[in-house]
């Protein structure tokens, strides 16, 4: 294990204030697997473009990695990274917002596979 954040998933934070849903559903393998917060799974990359349409339609969003640990399975060139992160957007009032999260990517040829994010409980 390891503190070093994937780059793919360096990457996916880095191109949020883009609000690209092309770019960010690109870095999906074409059947991959999205676990979101407050969504049913969605399946594929088709489905994840749908859904980063919505995500991604925040004003002045950034993400930020808070914490993270990496684990590589060379044999089958898998990384699980899992870690927090801090989203921060402006509401329709214009106020400043921050979301918590929790996340799990599964990393494998290059492609997250499957992405787990779930707010972080208020009393953890």
């Amino acid at each position: 294990m390891n503190k070093r954040v994937p780059k793919i998933v360096q990457k996916w934070v880095s191109l949020i204030p883009e609000r690209s849903p092309k770019k960010q559903s690109s870095l999906y393998s074409k059947n991959a697997v999205l676990l979101a917060t407050f969504e049913p799974m969605l399946l594929g990359r088709k489905e994840i473009f749908g859904y980063m349409l919505e995500f991604l339609n925040k004003d002045n969003m950034t993400c930020r990695i808070i914490k993270n640990v990496t684990q590589i399975d060379e044999d089958r060139d898998t990384m699980i990274a899992s870690g927090i992160y801090l989203f921060s957007f402006d509401d329709e009032d214009g106020d400043r917002q921050e979301v918590l999260a929790r996340y799990t990517y599964v990393i494998n040829e290059g492609r997250i596979i499957t992405h787990h994010s779930s707010v972080v409980p208020e009393n953890e």
